[in-house]
């Protein structure tokens, strides 16, 4: 076997490779560490509506801190993204079950990162593999990507022919018109509104003054309790009570009815019943006047006497059966 000997120079260039490959072994090492390819790893899943810009190898960040990434979004059978992604075994003691996970982009432009809030000091941690609740953003790129565009320019294209409606409708002098009328119409309404406003404050002092609607709500209701009270006694002492006071009432209605009919001939009459009732007045006075002076005759007298014998012991008669 032959021994390959190296000279001085490939001696050298052979140390200067070994030393490279060494430093790139050492500087994978390092990264490798950085990044935790060594540490265990704290798998969740969240869900969202949508995955624009969020895809396996996102960052996941716990206060700007990077603690992990997605490894896994799947589309779901309810339409719903389901991320998966994993957490260092060293920040699993921030992350609790109040924690929410929530998409964001850092800065206007680039891609997004999940965001996961840390939870309360008084919760409980979330187990591995857990489900953690989600919270939907809405960013500047988000808006302005073209399936949000397409949506806003849909919805102004519908209000702008609403709009063209409302001005082809006050084309028409007739509307115009009438559209005018009605602000003619608002200042009257407005002041009848402060008018009623004000009477209603007006009355509003008067019944609370003294707390005069308090005492006649406090009157009303005993009054009710005592009708209460009253009605069952009523009923049972005198059950054709309601049945008497339908006939009053229809006998009212009767007497009114009548009324309507004689009413216009006491109207006619009316102006000689002064006259009148004079008159038989003056007649009764002469009656009385007549009677006397008959009495006073002397075949009527004895006449009178035994009438006025005969009443007394009529009365007295009378008086006993009475007692």
């Amino acid at each position: 076997m032959m021994k390959v000997k190296f000279n001085k120079y490939e001696r050298v260039a052979g140390l200067f490779v070994g030393f490279a490959v060494l430093g790139f072994c050492l500087s994978l090492l390092s990264v490798a560490i950085k990044q935790g390819w060594f540490d265990s790893k704290i798998h969740y899943t969240t869900s969202f509506k949508t995955a624009d810009g969020i895809h396996p190898g996102t960052k996941v960040q716990i206060a700007g801190l990077k603690v992990g990434q997605v490894d896994d979004v799947q589309l779901m059978s309810d339409n719903t993204i389901q991320v998966g992604f994993y957490v260092l075994s060293k920040f699993h003691g921030k992350i609790k079950e109040d924690s929410v996970a929530t998409m964001i982009r850092p800065f206007i432009i680039g891609d997004r990162v999940l965001e996961v809030q840390m939870g309360s000091e008084d919760s409980q941690l979330l187990a591995a593999d857990s489900q953690m609740r989600s919270h939907e953003t809405m960013d500047l790129m988000a808006i302005m990507s073209g399936k949000q565009v397409g949506n806003y320019l849909e919805t102004f294209s519908g209000m702008l022919e609403n709009l063209k409606t409302v001005a082809e409708a006050f084309v028409d002098p007739t509307r115009t018109q009438a559209f005018i009328n009605m602000f003619d119409r608002i200042d009257p309404l407005l002041k009848n509104l402060n008018t009623m406003s004000v009477e209603v404050i007006k009355l509003s002092k008067q019944a609370t003054q003294d707390d005069n609607l308090k005492v006649v709500l406090g009157q009303l209701a005993v009054t009710t309790r005592e009708l209460n009270a009253m009605i069952p006694q009523i009923n049972e002492k005198a059950p054709s009570v309601a049945k008497d006071l339908s006939q009053l009432v229809g006998n009212l209605a009767v007497i009114t009815e009548e009324f309507k009919v004689v009413l216009p001939a006491l109207a006619e009459v009316a102006p000689e019943l002064p006259q009148t009732t004079r008159r038989a007045v003056e007649a009764l006075d002469e009656a009385v006047v007549l009677i006397k002076a008959m009495q006073k005759n002397f075949f009527v007298r004895g006449a009178v006497e035994d009438v006025r014998e005969k009443e007394a012991k009529d009365k007295k008669q009378r008086l006993p059966a009475e007692d």
